[in-house]
């Protein structure tokens, strides 16, 4: 039978599917799976007092002796207990009740809070962020509902003139939520936030709202699967004067003269040995409270100082989670007459400084095969851009980094495997399983894990990557299909000659039916731009550029802006309504219009012509759509690849494919040998502009859409797919792209399709990279 929990929000007993029922709709499956395990209650049964049936021969006794002799033994038995127990001890503090009334989801906001008689029932929530000195600021609101997600609460905002972010007569910064923590400090339902800061008044990171940065990088490189593990050391030491820094570590005699060389104190136990253990006891157990992904504790070499070990963590939330780790510090010891120091270096002399190692693998360390040969391509590439790391690891750096107390000296980069004094360790692990992670020891005590993680997974990236992105750029991949005008036997063995002629390897073949092709919409979807402005896009609607513009005024001898101010410009559906015919009929009429007289093309299936007295945009969507998915027909098509050196993009349409117009292709071509044998191939008629025989991909992104589309291919499986992703566009972006939209680039707004047409592979995943940072 399913567990049944009580859901603090309602009070009602659910199991985990019931409670998912109950809020279809609202939330997750994955935030339901760990509201129900962590805070909904188990359901309290109560035992019943079963009765003993009597056998056929006892002899029931009186009720008051039955009583009075069970009195008796339960006083007997409790005498004995008693004589033998050891002292009381304390009675344990009971478990904090369930707020009766407790609101759980998205917070009400002042609106909600006015309307309350009391804040009983309300929830804290604590906000910490970073200033603009990497120090760790909080401030407490009040919410009508403990939160479940991110997006239950709001952007709250602070005075960012008190924390080096924002100046006096602007100073409003707003605070971002990315992550929600147990609060270990005032208990359940309590929470803290962990948030960024960003500026009020232009929506841009605040000074040192390094997550930002971090977080795209992250998303960027999100199909390497990047894990993290922080190793912080920290010193415990002896408050000085209010508002200075302290100077003198907790395990320092009274006197401050130093104690005994470091030796014992590594992972030691015993008094003046492991000094500080209240603390570092009680920040893992608040840390585990919260939620943190703390994996251990331990003393370290010098006394005072100690370490705690957060992770693993995936991506953005290492920096998130070690942020709050440190937090939590820092309040664990407003209570323990201590201060917590992050220092690099705090302690001048034979000392070991404090650091933040930081454990890093990706998915090719870790799990491919040759893991073992990455990590050592990795820490090859981090010693080409060691300073630039360096930069980026932490302040005062320079004083531990010596070369000593195992460390690499700060101007010198090696790696090696077990070597405690090298900038990179490999473990022992790793070398014998071939696969595993690396250890960057440099990054300080005090350094910003966002900045650190950052340039990690950047360099990273960019090595791993570069191999991917120049594989995609060797090859040519494109979706060629016969249309089905001219789907024959004859037809299919031409072309499939003709590429095997040509150098071209086909991959896959076969028939796409045109009831499929209906169901799925995929001629829509392939044609998605023109079926858009063929049918939804209204024409003031659409952007033609100025060149375009230039054209149309020069061949109808109108300026386009004034066709379309006088109502004259309709798209194909409205078109055909304004003129009284079938879209059928309008196509037909399409179909007769003359390249450079009647017709103009404004881009990559960009049509404008003149149909007696207006002017229609893609007029020939809608007859060519019935062409695809008529009952009986079908396409036929050819998945082939390339070398790149072996034909260029440009010339694969031009010379082997030939042009849209079958009539102008150049004798040999495929378009030209359809056009020419139509008759013998089993044609009906005559190839023209739209019925022109074959289509083939007008370069290789738009070849990449069509796969997607037609032959429903994974983009993270296929070579070009791949080196898209690494050449930094995100998965969602591609979709996006696959769709042509219109970009912003050097200086106006293009289809996508458009800029990257007839480009070869290299040069394709060069331009998508400067256009995707251009739409950042």
């Amino acid at each position: 039978m399913a567990e049944k929990k009580v859901d603090p929000a309602t009070g009602e007993a659910y199991t985990l599917k019931e409670l998912m029922a109950h809020y279809k709709g609202t939330y997750k499956k994955k935030e339901l799976e760990e509201y129900f395990d962590n805070h909904c209650k188990p359901v309290k049964v109560r035992q019943s007092k079963a009765k003993a049936k009597p056998t056929k021969d006892a002899k029931p006794e009186p009720k008051a002796k039955a009583k009075a002799k069970y009195k008796a033994k339960a006083k007997a038995k409790a005498t004995a207990k008693a004589k033998s127990a050891p002292a009381k001890p304390k009675e344990a503090p009971k478990e904090e009740a369930e707020p009766k009334g407790l609101r759980t989801g998205k917070d009400g906001g002042a609106s909600a809070l006015a309307k309350l008689r009391s804040f009983s029932r309300c929830v804290l929530a604590e906000y910490v962020w970073l200033d603009a000195d990497g120090v760790t600021r909080s401030k407490t609101m009040t919410m009508t509902a403990r939160p479940i997600k991110v997006t239950d609460l709001k952007v709250w905002n602070y005075d960012g003139s008190s924390t080096g972010q924002a100046d006096g007569h602007n100073s409003e910064v707003l605070l971002k939520p990315r992550a929600i923590f147990n609060d270990p400090f005032r208990g359940y339902p309590h929470v803290m936030v962990l948030a960024d800061a960003w500026q009020a008044w232009d929506d841009q990171p605040a000074k040192n709202n390094t997550r930002a940065s971090c977080a795209e990088t992250m998303q960027m490189y999100k199909s390497l699967d990047p894990w993290f593990g922080i190793e912080q050391e920290y010193t415990l030491m002896k408050p000085g004067r209010v508002g200075e820094k302290a100077k003198t570590p907790l395990g320092f005699n009274k006197d401050d003269s130093e104690p005994a060389p470091q030796g014992p104190y590594y992972t030691g136990a015993g008094y003046n040995v492991a000094i500080g253990r209240p603390v570092a006891d009680e920040h893992y157990k608040m840390c585990m409270e919260a939620g943190v992904k703390i994996s251990g504790i331990n003393a370290e070499v010098m006394p005072g100082q100690w370490e705690f070990q957060v992770g693993p963590c995936r991506g953005i939330e290492m920096g998130d989670h070690l942020t709050m780790a440190r937090y939590i510090m820092l309040r664990v010891t407003e209570k323990h007459d201590c201060v917590c120091s992050f220092d690099p270096k705090p302690k001048e002399g034979d000392w070991n400084g404090a650091g933040c190692h930081t454990n890093f693998s990706v998915t090719p360390m870790r799990i491919l095969p040759g893991g073992y040969d990455t990590i050592i391509k990795v820490c090859e590439a981090f010693g080409k851009v060691a300073k630039e790391h360096i930069a980026e690891y932490g302040e005062g750096n320079d004083k531990r980094l010596t070369g000593k107390h195992e460390t690499c000296d700060i101007n010198t980069f090696k790696y090696g495997v077990a070597n405690r004094g090298a900038s990179i360790r490999i473990p022992r692990d790793a070398e014998k399983a071939g696969r595993g992670y690396m250890e960057d020891r440099r990054p300080a005590a005090n350094c910003d894990p966002y900045r650190v993680t950052n340039i990690i997974m950047k360099t990273t990236g960019e090595c791993l990557n570069a191999e991917i992105v120049e594989a995609g750029s060797k090859m040519h991949t494109a979706f060629v299909f016969i249309k089905p005008h001219a789907v024959t036997d004859k037809v299919q063995t031409l072309v499939k000659d003709k590429l095997t002629e040509g150098g071209l390897t086909i991959k896959s073949e076969g028939a796409i039916k045109a009831e499929v092709i209906d169901k799925k919409k995929l001629i829509d979807v392939h044609y998605g731009a023109i079926a858009a402005k063929a049918v939804m896009k209204k024409p003031s609607e659409l952007t033609v550029q100025e060149k375009a513009q230039a054209e149309f005024e020069k061949q109808f001898g109108v300026a386009w802006s004034k066709v379309v101010e006088d109502g004259l410009v309709f798209n194909a559906m409205d078109g055909a309504k304004k003129l009284g015919i079938s879209p059928d009929e309008l196509g037909k009429k399409y179909d007769a219009l003359k390249k450079g007289e009647t017709i103009i093309k404004f881009g990559g299936g960009f049509y404008c012509g003149k149909v007696d007295s207006i002017y229609v945009i893609n007029g020939f969507y809608m007859n060519m759509r019935s062409k695809f998915t008529a009952p009986g027909t079908s396409i036929y098509y050819y998945e082939v690849e390339w070398p790149v050196e072996k034909m260029k993009w440009e010339d694969f349409r031009g010379k082997f494919l030939g042009p849209t117009d079958p009539a102008q292709a150049p004798a040999g071509s495929l378009r030209n040998l359809i056009y020419k044998d139509w008759s013998d191939l089993g044609l009906k008629a005559q190839p023209d502009t739209g019925d022109n025989g074959v289509h083939a991909s007008a370069s290789p992104f738009e070849a990449l859409a069509e796969r997607c589309n037609w032959l429903r291919l994974n983009l993270n499986k296929d070579p070009f797919g791949k080196a898209l992703l690494a050449s930094g566009l995100t998965y969602g972006m591609a979709k996006t792209w696959f769709e042509d939209p219109a970009l912003e680039f050097e200086g106006g707004k293009k289809s996508v399709f458009d800029m990257l047409e007839d480009l070869d592979a290299g040069d394709c995943l060069k331009k998508c990279k400067a256009i995707a940072a251009a739409n950042k």
